[in-house]
C-alpha cells in the first residue's frame, strides 16, 4: 500500500531523539514523495511498482528535495501565523533520513525493489525479517518516539521551577 503510515514510526523515533535537528514533517514528506511513484505505477498497472525513487541512489535526493520544500512551506506559514519553522538543516536532515529509511523498509518487504540500482539489480534486504516483525518494529519505534517526546514535554514544563526541600 503506498504512503503507508508504518514508515512514520522509525521517523518519529529519529525525530524524538533530536527534535530540533530532525524535522518530522520533512520525514513524512519524503516518504509521501517517494510513494507517489508506487501509487502512480499501481494506478497505471506499471511493473515494477517500486522504481527509481526507491533506490539508495535517488531516495536520499528525493528526501532532500522534500525537506527543502517543507522548510520553504514552514517559512511561508511562519510569516503568516504562529507556526515556528524548522531550520533548513533540520528539514534537510529529516528529508534525507526519510528517504533512506524508506528505501530500507521497502527493500525488506517488496520483491520488486532494486535498492542498489544502478549498481546492482539484486535486493539483499529482501526477507531480512518477516512482515509481522517489520510492522511491529515500525509501530514500536513510533510508540517509543511518542513516549520520548511526551517525557521531553513533561520535563520542559518543570524547567525553571524552584522546588522547596
Amino acid at each position: 500500500m503506498p504512503i503507508t503510515p508504518f514508515h512514520f514510526g522509525p521517523g518519529l523515533l529519529l525525530h524524538s531523539v533530536a527534535p530540533r535537528s530532525v524535522s518530522f514533517s520533512a520525514l513524512i514528506a519524503a516518504n509521501i514523495l517517494i510513494d507517489v511513484e508506487s501509487a502512480y505505477f499501481l494506478i497505471t498497472g506499471g511493473v515494477p511498482v517500486h522504481r527509481t525513487l526507491h533506490t539508495f541512489a535517488v531516495a536520499p535526493l528525493a528526501g532532500l528535495a522534500a525537506g527543502w520544500l517543507v522548510y520553504l512551506l514552514w517559512r511561508f506559514l511562519e510569516k503568516r501565523s504562529a507556526f515556528r519553522a524548522p531550520t533548513l538543516s533540520a528539514g534537510l536532515l529529516g528529508g534525507l533520513l526519510g528517504g533512506l529509511t524508506h528505501a530500507v523498509l521497502d527493500g525488506v518487504m517488496h520483491a520488486d525493489m532494486r535498492p542498489f540500482w544502478p549498481f546492482s539489480a539484486a535486493n539483499p534486504l529482501l526477507g531480512w525479517t518477516d512482515l509481522v516483525t517489520l510492522h511491529l518494529f515500525c509501530v514500536a519505534t513510533g510508540v517509543i518516539g511518542i513516549l520520548v517526546l511526551a517525557v521531553q514535554q513533561w520535563r520542559g514544563r518543570f524547567e525553571g521551577i524552584q522546588w522547596r526541600s
